[in-house]
């Protein structure tokens, strides 16, 4: 069977809306649309048309959750099947990422239950971290181009996320995952920290968690080579990582006057600038 055919004949009475027995509305902007179509390929839809709400008498459904052109990305994936998000905002797009709109249309589509769509947006947004992650980790490029972007993205993400949450959802583990890897770089880049402390406590906390978990309390400059091949990694190369290997690390327990016989430092103190001998 040729889904591609059919795909593209749903895609004509879309734009023509031919046969149309529902009307969904967003701001000044309204689509003629399929019952049909909607039900099969949308919970959402399906719900909203079929229970027992005021839209399943009327056939109008008014959407206020989301911009016209989100949900204008949504209709056209439910009717096509595609999703090209680096095409989403035009020609005229001035942007160097798609790190926003990567999480628009993640979100857009976990409103409508739309998981294939939210995949691609994930998918789309991991791949552009992959071929940001070698530039910054072993040749230390500057970000700056597209640093507010990410910070914009970041500010989206974690709007309406109370301080206490600790649940990292799919979209929200991405942008942790990749400042943690790169953490060396972000962590001395001026901009970004003053970001941290003054717009993105939660990230800070969900950074904090992750290396905490990792044991990776320490940002170093990468080591250019492969501690196990000794192989240089190349820019094109997917996924280059970084551990602090646990076999070296002791935990020394101390009580107070020990500490002080010792010298060893108080917790709020520089451990760091200590000879890591004298913790053996």
């Amino acid at each position: 069977m040729d889904t591609n055919r059919f795909l593209s004949s749903d895609e004509k009475l879309l734009e023509t809306g031919l046969f149309s027995d529902v009307i969904v509305k967003c701001g000044d902007k309204e689509w003629k649309l399929h019952k049909a179509i909607l039900c099969t390929r949308s919970v959402w839809f399906e719900k909203a048309l079929t229970g027992q709400f005021e839209e399943a008498t009327t056939g109008v459904i008014t959407i206020q959750d989301f911009e016209p052109e989100a949900v204008e990305w949504v209709i056209r994936y439910i009717y096509t099947g595609v999703c090209d998000i680096a095409t989403l905002r035009g020609p005229e797009k001035t942007t160097k990422t798609n790190f926003v709109t990567c999480f628009e249309v993640h979100s857009v589509a976990d409103f409508f239950a739309l998981n294939p769509l939210a995949k691609i947006a994930l998918d789309t947004l991991t791949a552009e971290f992959d071929v940001k992650l070698p530039a910054i980790q072993l040749q230390n490029d500057s970000c700056e181009e597209w640093l507010p972007e990410l910070c914009e993205a970041v500010r989206l993400v974690y709007e309406d996320i109370p301080i206490t949450d600790t649940t990292l959802t799919s979209i929200r583990h991405a942008f942790v995952s990749f400042i943690h890897t790169a953490r060396f770089y972000f962590m001395n880049n001026s901009r970004f920290t003053k970001f941290l402390d003054t717009e993105a406590p939660l990230l800070a906390l969900d950074l904090f968690r992750t290396m905490r978990t990792t044991g990776d309390f320490v940002a170093h400059q990468l080591d250019p080579y492969c501690s196990f091949c000794k192989n240089k990694p190349s820019r094109a190369e997917k996924g280059y990582y970084t551990h602090v290997a646990p076999e070296p690390l002791k935990l020394t327990a101390c009580c107070a006057n020990c500490a002080v016989k010792k010298d060893f430092p108080s917790g709020m103190q520089d451990w760091l600038g200590k000879d890591a001998r004298a913790l053996g």
